[in-house]
Protein backbone atom coordinates (compact mmCIF):
# COMPACT_ATOMS: atom_id res chain seq x y z
CA UNK A 1 0.00 0.00 0.00
CA UNK A 2 2.89 2.36 0.72
CA UNK A 3 4.40 1.57 -2.67
CA UNK A 4 1.21 2.26 -4.66
CA UNK A 5 1.27 6.10 -4.37
CA UNK A 6 4.96 6.14 -5.29
CA UNK A 7 4.43 3.93 -8.35
CA UNK A 8 1.32 5.78 -9.51
CA UNK A 9 3.15 9.09 -9.20
CA UNK A 10 6.12 7.72 -11.13
CA UNK A 11 3.93 6.27 -13.91
CA UNK A 12 1.43 9.13 -13.88
CA UNK A 13 1.57 9.71 -17.65
CA UNK A 14 1.67 6.02 -18.58
CA UNK A 15 -1.29 4.67 -16.61
CA UNK A 16 -4.02 6.39 -18.69
CA UNK A 17 -2.60 4.71 -21.82
CA UNK A 18 -2.71 1.11 -20.59
CA UNK A 19 -6.37 0.64 -21.49
CA UNK A 20 -6.28 -2.83 -22.97
CA UNK A 21 -3.60 -4.00 -20.56
CA UNK A 22 -6.04 -3.47 -17.69
CA UNK A 23 -9.01 -5.01 -19.44
CA UNK A 24 -7.07 -7.84 -21.07
CA UNK A 25 -5.35 -8.85 -17.84
CA UNK A 26 -8.65 -8.72 -15.98
CA UNK A 27 -10.52 -10.82 -18.53
CA UNK A 28 -7.65 -13.33 -18.64
CA UNK A 29 -7.64 -13.71 -14.84
CA UNK A 30 -11.40 -14.24 -14.72
CA UNK A 31 -11.20 -16.72 -17.59
CA UNK A 32 -8.51 -18.67 -15.75
CA UNK A 33 -10.86 -19.01 -12.79
CA UNK A 34 -13.70 -20.09 -15.07
CA UNK A 35 -11.58 -22.82 -16.66
CA UNK A 36 -9.30 -23.88 -13.80
CA UNK A 37 -10.82 -22.50 -10.63
CA UNK A 38 -12.09 -24.33 -7.58
CA UNK A 39 -15.81 -24.62 -6.98
CA UNK A 40 -16.98 -22.95 -3.75
CA UNK A 41 -20.66 -23.26 -2.86
CA UNK A 42 -21.56 -23.82 -6.50
CA UNK A 43 -19.46 -20.95 -7.90
CA UNK A 44 -15.97 -20.87 -9.37
CA UNK A 45 -14.31 -18.16 -7.31
CA UNK A 46 -10.71 -19.10 -6.56
CA UNK A 47 -7.63 -20.95 -7.73
CA UNK A 48 -4.42 -21.97 -6.02
CA UNK A 49 -0.87 -20.93 -6.85
CA UNK A 50 2.05 -22.35 -4.87
CA UNK A 51 -0.28 -23.44 -2.10
CA UNK A 52 -1.97 -20.04 -1.79
CA UNK A 53 -5.63 -19.50 -2.65
CA UNK A 54 -6.62 -16.32 -4.50
CA UNK A 55 -9.94 -14.81 -5.55
CA UNK A 56 -8.93 -12.88 -8.68
CA UNK A 57 -12.24 -11.04 -9.05
CA UNK A 58 -11.34 -8.94 -5.99
CA UNK A 59 -8.27 -7.56 -7.79
CA UNK A 60 -9.83 -7.46 -11.26
CA UNK A 61 -12.39 -4.95 -9.93
CA UNK A 62 -9.56 -2.45 -9.58
CA UNK A 63 -8.20 -3.20 -13.06
CA UNK A 64 -11.71 -2.91 -14.44
CA UNK A 65 -12.16 0.61 -13.05
CA UNK A 66 -8.77 1.68 -14.40
CA UNK A 67 -9.60 0.19 -17.81
CA UNK A 68 -13.03 1.81 -18.12
CA UNK A 69 -11.62 5.15 -16.97
CA UNK A 70 -8.84 4.87 -19.55
CA UNK A 71 -11.43 4.31 -22.30
CA UNK A 72 -13.68 7.19 -21.29
CA UNK A 73 -11.49 9.99 -19.99
CA UNK A 74 -10.79 11.51 -23.42
CA UNK A 75 -13.96 10.54 -25.27
CA UNK A 76 -17.43 9.65 -23.96
CA UNK A 77 -19.17 9.53 -27.34
CA UNK A 78 -21.75 6.87 -28.18
CA UNK A 79 -19.14 4.93 -30.16
CA UNK A 80 -16.75 4.87 -27.22
CA UNK A 81 -19.53 4.00 -24.76
CA UNK A 82 -20.48 1.07 -27.00
CA UNK A 83 -16.88 -0.14 -26.94
CA UNK A 84 -16.87 0.18 -23.14
CA UNK A 85 -20.12 -1.78 -23.01
CA UNK A 86 -18.59 -4.64 -24.98
CA UNK A 87 -15.58 -4.77 -22.65
CA UNK A 88 -17.81 -4.67 -19.57
CA UNK A 89 -20.13 -7.32 -21.00
CA UNK A 90 -17.17 -9.66 -21.50
CA UNK A 91 -16.20 -9.37 -17.83
CA UNK A 92 -19.77 -9.74 -16.59
CA UNK A 93 -20.44 -12.73 -18.85
CA UNK A 94 -17.35 -14.57 -17.61
CA UNK A 95 -18.40 -13.94 -14.02
CA UNK A 96 -21.94 -15.12 -14.78
CA UNK A 97 -20.58 -18.34 -16.32
CA UNK A 98 -18.52 -18.79 -13.17
CA UNK A 99 -21.75 -18.21 -11.22
CA UNK A 100 -20.09 -15.37 -9.29
CA UNK A 101 -23.16 -13.18 -9.64
CA UNK A 102 -22.36 -10.87 -6.72
CA UNK A 103 -19.12 -9.75 -8.35
CA UNK A 104 -20.87 -9.52 -11.74
CA UNK A 105 -23.37 -7.08 -10.21
CA UNK A 106 -20.56 -4.94 -8.78
CA UNK A 107 -18.79 -4.82 -12.15
CA UNK A 108 -22.00 -3.88 -13.92
CA UNK A 109 -22.80 -1.10 -11.45
CA UNK A 110 -19.29 0.34 -11.76
CA UNK A 111 -19.65 0.34 -15.54
CA UNK A 112 -23.02 2.14 -15.46
CA UNK A 113 -21.88 4.86 -13.07
CA UNK A 114 -18.56 5.45 -14.83
CA UNK A 115 -20.35 5.89 -18.15
CA UNK A 116 -22.76 8.32 -16.49
CA UNK A 117 -19.98 10.30 -14.81
CA UNK A 118 -17.88 10.46 -17.97
CA UNK A 119 -20.74 11.48 -20.26
CA UNK A 120 -22.92 13.45 -17.83
CA UNK A 121 -26.03 11.94 -19.47
CA UNK A 122 -28.69 10.76 -17.04
CA UNK A 123 -30.26 8.46 -19.63
CA UNK A 124 -27.37 6.05 -19.16
CA UNK A 125 -28.46 5.56 -15.54
CA UNK A 126 -31.99 4.68 -16.64
CA UNK A 127 -30.74 2.38 -19.38
CA UNK A 128 -28.36 0.78 -16.92
CA UNK A 129 -31.16 0.25 -14.41
CA UNK A 130 -33.37 -1.34 -17.05
CA UNK A 131 -30.52 -3.57 -18.20
CA UNK A 132 -29.77 -4.58 -14.62
CA UNK A 133 -33.41 -5.47 -14.01
CA UNK A 134 -33.49 -7.60 -17.17
CA UNK A 135 -30.24 -9.32 -16.20
CA UNK A 136 -31.56 -10.02 -12.69
CA UNK A 137 -34.73 -11.60 -14.10
CA UNK A 138 -32.64 -13.71 -16.48
CA UNK A 139 -30.36 -14.84 -13.65
CA UNK A 140 -33.41 -15.80 -11.60
CA UNK A 141 -34.72 -17.95 -14.43
CA UNK A 142 -31.37 -19.60 -15.20
CA UNK A 143 -29.73 -20.23 -11.82
CA UNK A 144 -31.33 -22.36 -9.13
CA UNK A 145 -29.24 -20.82 -6.34
CA UNK A 146 -30.59 -17.38 -7.25
CA UNK A 147 -34.11 -18.75 -6.88
CA UNK A 148 -33.17 -20.16 -3.48
CA UNK A 149 -31.79 -16.81 -2.33
CA UNK A 150 -34.86 -14.99 -3.62
CA UNK A 151 -37.13 -17.37 -1.73
CA UNK A 152 -35.04 -16.90 1.43
CA UNK A 153 -35.34 -13.13 1.04
CA UNK A 154 -39.05 -13.02 0.26
CA UNK A 155 -40.24 -15.28 3.08
CA UNK A 156 -37.43 -16.90 5.09
CA UNK A 157 -39.78 -17.97 7.89
CA UNK A 158 -41.62 -20.43 5.66
CA UNK A 159 -38.33 -22.22 4.89
CA UNK A 160 -36.53 -21.54 8.16
CA UNK A 161 -35.14 -25.08 8.39
CA UNK A 162 -33.72 -25.00 4.87
CA UNK A 163 -33.18 -22.07 2.49
CA UNK A 164 -34.12 -19.47 5.06
CA UNK A 165 -31.90 -20.74 7.88
CA UNK A 166 -29.02 -18.33 7.27
CA UNK A 167 -31.04 -15.15 7.01
CA UNK A 168 -33.31 -15.97 9.96
CA UNK A 169 -30.30 -16.70 12.17
CA UNK A 170 -28.82 -13.40 11.02
CA UNK A 171 -32.00 -11.56 12.00
CA UNK A 172 -31.99 -13.29 15.39
CA UNK A 173 -28.39 -12.17 15.94
CA UNK A 174 -29.21 -8.59 14.96
CA UNK A 175 -32.07 -8.47 17.45
CA UNK A 176 -30.08 -10.10 20.27
CA UNK A 177 -27.41 -7.42 20.04
CA UNK A 178 -29.85 -4.61 20.83
CA UNK A 179 -28.28 -1.15 21.26
CA UNK A 180 -25.05 -1.99 23.07
CA UNK A 181 -24.39 -5.65 22.20
CA UNK A 182 -23.85 -8.76 24.29
CA UNK A 183 -20.09 -8.20 24.57
CA UNK A 184 -17.14 -9.61 22.66
CA UNK A 185 -17.24 -13.41 22.80
CA UNK A 186 -20.67 -13.43 24.44
CA UNK A 187 -22.75 -13.93 21.29
CA UNK A 188 -23.35 -17.04 19.20
CA UNK A 189 -22.26 -15.98 15.70
CA UNK A 190 -21.32 -19.56 14.80
CA UNK A 191 -25.04 -20.32 14.64
CA UNK A 192 -24.99 -18.52 11.27
CA UNK A 193 -23.43 -20.53 8.41
CA UNK A 194 -20.60 -18.63 6.65
CA UNK A 195 -20.77 -15.89 9.28
CA UNK A 196 -17.10 -14.95 8.67
CA UNK A 197 -17.90 -13.77 5.14
CA UNK A 198 -21.51 -13.22 4.13
CA UNK A 199 -22.99 -12.40 7.55
CA UNK A 200 -20.16 -10.69 9.41
CA UNK A 201 -22.31 -7.59 9.98
CA UNK A 202 -24.80 -9.66 12.02
CA UNK A 203 -21.97 -10.99 14.19
CA UNK A 204 -20.62 -7.48 14.78
CA UNK A 205 -24.06 -6.17 15.70
CA UNK A 206 -24.81 -9.06 18.05
CA UNK A 207 -21.65 -8.66 20.10
CA UNK A 208 -21.02 -4.90 19.82
CA UNK A 209 -24.53 -3.51 19.34
CA UNK A 210 -26.57 -1.47 16.91
CA UNK A 211 -24.90 1.82 17.90
CA UNK A 212 -21.47 0.40 17.08
CA UNK A 213 -22.76 -0.90 13.74
CA UNK A 214 -24.24 2.50 12.88
CA UNK A 215 -20.87 4.09 13.65
CA UNK A 216 -19.22 1.48 11.44
CA UNK A 217 -21.57 2.42 8.62
CA UNK A 218 -20.78 6.09 9.21
CA UNK A 219 -17.07 5.36 8.77
CA UNK A 220 -17.77 3.56 5.48
CA UNK A 221 -19.96 6.38 4.17
CA UNK A 222 -17.36 8.96 5.21
CA UNK A 223 -14.69 7.08 3.26
CA UNK A 224 -16.98 7.02 0.23
CA UNK A 225 -17.60 10.77 0.48
CA UNK A 226 -13.84 11.31 0.76
CA UNK A 227 -13.42 9.33 -2.47
CA UNK A 228 -16.00 11.53 -4.19
CA UNK A 229 -14.32 14.69 -2.89
CA UNK A 230 -11.00 13.44 -4.23
CA UNK A 231 -12.63 12.83 -7.61
CA UNK A 232 -14.28 16.27 -7.58
CA UNK A 233 -11.03 18.08 -6.83
CA UNK A 234 -8.92 16.12 -9.32
CA UNK A 235 -8.23 18.07 -12.52
CA UNK A 236 -6.97 15.08 -14.49
CA UNK A 237 -10.12 13.47 -15.92
CA UNK A 238 -8.67 9.94 -15.91
CA UNK A 239 -7.76 10.00 -12.23
CA UNK A 240 -11.05 11.68 -11.33
CA UNK A 241 -12.92 8.79 -12.96
CA UNK A 242 -10.68 6.27 -11.19
CA UNK A 243 -11.36 7.79 -7.78
CA UNK A 244 -15.11 7.93 -8.41
CA UNK A 245 -15.20 4.39 -9.81
CA UNK A 246 -13.30 2.95 -6.87
CA UNK A 247 -15.67 4.78 -4.53
CA UNK A 248 -18.68 3.26 -6.29
CA UNK A 249 -17.46 -0.33 -6.05
CA UNK A 250 -16.48 0.21 -2.41
CA UNK A 251 -19.83 1.59 -1.22
CA UNK A 252 -21.91 -0.71 -3.44
CA UNK A 253 -20.13 -3.78 -2.06
CA UNK A 254 -20.94 -2.55 1.46
CA UNK A 255 -24.57 -2.07 0.44
CA UNK A 256 -24.78 -5.61 -0.97
CA UNK A 257 -23.22 -7.23 2.09
CA UNK A 258 -25.18 -5.37 4.74
CA UNK A 259 -28.37 -5.31 2.68
CA UNK A 260 -28.22 -9.08 2.22
CA UNK A 261 -27.46 -9.76 5.89
CA UNK A 262 -30.35 -7.60 7.09
CA UNK A 263 -32.90 -8.93 4.56
CA UNK A 264 -33.14 -5.58 2.80
CA UNK A 265 -32.14 -7.24 -0.50
CA UNK A 266 -31.51 -10.87 -1.53
CA UNK A 267 -28.15 -12.22 -0.44
CA UNK A 268 -25.36 -11.83 -3.00
CA UNK A 269 -22.46 -13.45 -1.15
CA UNK A 270 -19.87 -10.65 -1.27
CA UNK A 271 -17.54 -9.60 1.51
CA UNK A 272 -17.58 -6.52 3.75
CA UNK A 273 -14.31 -4.64 3.04
CA UNK A 274 -11.69 -4.91 5.81
CA UNK A 275 -14.08 -6.82 8.09
CA UNK A 276 -15.08 -10.10 6.42
CA UNK A 277 -12.68 -13.03 6.42
CA UNK A 278 -10.65 -13.39 3.23
CA UNK A 279 -7.09 -12.44 2.36
CA UNK A 280 -7.90 -11.48 -1.23
CA UNK A 281 -10.66 -9.14 -0.11
CA UNK A 282 -8.51 -7.43 2.50
CA UNK A 283 -5.53 -7.02 0.18
CA UNK A 284 -7.72 -5.69 -2.64
CA UNK A 285 -9.32 -3.21 -0.22
CA UNK A 286 -5.87 -2.02 0.86
CA UNK A 287 -4.87 -1.49 -2.77
CA UNK A 288 -8.14 0.36 -3.43
CA UNK A 289 -7.53 2.81 -0.61
CA UNK A 290 -3.88 3.16 -1.60
CA UNK A 291 -4.86 4.05 -5.18
CA UNK A 292 -7.18 6.81 -3.95
CA UNK A 293 -4.45 7.99 -1.56
CA UNK A 294 -2.10 8.20 -4.55
CA UNK A 295 -4.57 10.54 -6.26
CA UNK A 296 -4.77 12.65 -3.09
CA UNK A 297 -0.97 12.87 -2.93
CA UNK A 298 -0.95 13.86 -6.60
CA UNK A 299 -3.16 16.86 -5.79
CA UNK A 300 -0.69 18.29 -3.26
Amino acid sequence: SMAVPFLMRKWEDILPRLTWVYLGAGAAALSAVLLLGQVTRGSRLTFRIAGLTFQPSEFVKLLFVFGIAALLWEDASLKRVTLVGIAAAAHVLILALSRDLGSALIFYTAFVFLVFLASGKVRYLFLGGAGGAAASWTAYRLFSHVQVRFQAWRDPWSVIDDQGFQITQSLFALSRGSWFGLGIGQGTPKDIPFVETDFIFAAVTEELGILFSVCLLAVCVTCFLAFLRTAWEERDRFYALVAAGLGVIYIFQIFLTIGGGTKFIPLTGVTLPFISYGGSSILASCLLFAAVQAICVKQQ
